[in-house]
């Protein structure tokens, strides 16, 4: 059976699988903010090199090639179509035709945003990819159970459901293919929201015969911080930080419009090497490894 193209959470012996739910998820969002304060391709190129180093060190580099392929379709069409569109720019590539009395035209400076957002796009599927293959979805979910119990609750269910629905699917659509006359893929699709629909009946009545709907929001526990909740945590403090002090600083200033400016220093150049470094940082090492093993 084919495998789904969205990442799958498994349990591995790594840092980053090992690290409490917090600690990787602010690791991730810390490389999720590096993408989003900055336009410079350099930096973009940088905090996706560091997701895929990291992703690579913890053992789910299959799972971000998933999250690639998922992107690329979608930021090839952004690279299509913003040059098209975006009539800004001063430098011409290709002078265009006239439609309804307007002028498409394509300027260097617009094809080279749409490879920015093109390439923003894939940063950020790839770190939600190493998010969800690196982070275990009930410990994070169990992070926001003491401020909605009742949300956290919907939502470890959708994320439980989701690879079950979409194996479902996928198995459906493998048995179509095996009839002598394959059914279309509407008929695949029917089947496999009826299936959803039953289960999510199914969910529903045993959830109330078993009382959940009078559980009460669990009191608070703590438990003391493992060498590798510190490390992941320490990474991710030092690039969120490193991206606001930049940002505060005017590195990696980026304009696409009116014309292209992208300069690259020895600033640019050396942070663009280090942010790589510190994400694989956490997952370095013999310290990286040790005491994994308990929650692998």
């Amino acid at each position: 059976m084919r495998a789904g193209i969205v990442p799958v959470y498994r349990r591995r012996p790594s840092a980053l699988h090992a690290a409490r739910a917090g600690a990787s998820l602010a690791f991730c969002g810390a490389l999720s903010l590096v993408v989003v304060l900055f336009e410079h391709p350099l930096v973009l190129a940088a905090a996706l090199a560091a997701a895929w180093a990291a992703g690579t060190l913890a053992g789910v580099a299959s799972e971000l090639r998933r999250s690639l392929r998922l992107a690329l379709p979608f930021a090839l069409l952004i690279m299509l179509i913003n040059p098209i569109v975006s009539q800004q720019g001063d430098t011409l590539l290709v002078r265009g035709w006239e439609v309804l009395g307007q002028r498409w035209d394509v300027t260097l400076e617009a094809l080279a945003y749409g490879g920015v957002a093109a390439l923003r796009l894939v940063a950020l599927l790839v770190v939600f990819g190493l998010l969800t293959a690196c982070v275990d979805p009930d410990d994070l979910l169990r992070l926001f159970r003491r401020v909605s119990y009742r949300s956290a609750l919907t939502a470890a269910l959708t994320t439980r459901l989701a690879p079950v629905l979409a194996r479902d699917a996928l198995r459906m659509g493998d048995a179509a293919r095996c009839r002598a006359v394959p059914a279309g893929r509407g008929a695949v699709a029917r089947a496999a929201l009826a299936n959803a629909l039953d289960r999510a009946v199914d969910v529903a009545a045993a959830l109330e015969v078993r009382g959940y709907a009078g559980a009460r929001r669990p009191a608070r526990t703590r438990a003391p911080w493992s060498r590798h909740d510190l490390r992941v945590g320490v990474a991710a403090l030092a690039i969120a930080a490193g991206a606001v002090a930049a940002k505060a600083g005017g590195v990696f200033a980026f304009e696409a419009y009116p014309l292209l400016s992208a300069p690259v220093g020895p600033a640019e150049a050396a942070l663009a090497l280090v942010l790589p470094l510190v994400a694989a940082v956490p997952l370095l090492g013999a310290a990286a490894r040790l005491g994994v093993a308990a929650r692998a």
